[in-house]
């Protein structure tokens, strides 16, 4: 779609500054990008939640969380290549 559109040009020009694009980038390379990006902080909003929202210094460490694996795993049967994988690191 074709348009006629009076834009101020240290606006576009700041935009695209802000946007990091080249002097040379069109009007629709500047609403693209802060489309774009848009998306993006939308996508991120969406995610909160998601994962590990407690401090940094909380996080479970790989040996914590191994653990906790393990005592989930105790009580049942093994596949067969996990008892020959048990084999091998006995054999190490």
């Amino acid at each position: 779609m074709r348009a006629s559109l009076i834009i101020d040009n240290d606006l576009l020009n700041e935009a695209k500054e802000i946007s990091g694009l080249p002097e040379t980038a069109s009007v629709e390379d500047v609403l693209r990008h802060f489309i774009e990006d848009g998306r993006r902080r939308r996508a991120w909003q969406e995610m909160e939640g998601t994962g590990w929202d407690g401090p940094h210094q909380s996080r479970p460490t790989f040996d914590e969380l191994a653990k906790q694996f393990r005592a989930l795993t105790a009580g049942r049967d093994h596949t067969p290549s996990e008892v020959l994988m048990r084999e091998g690191r006995n054999e190490r």
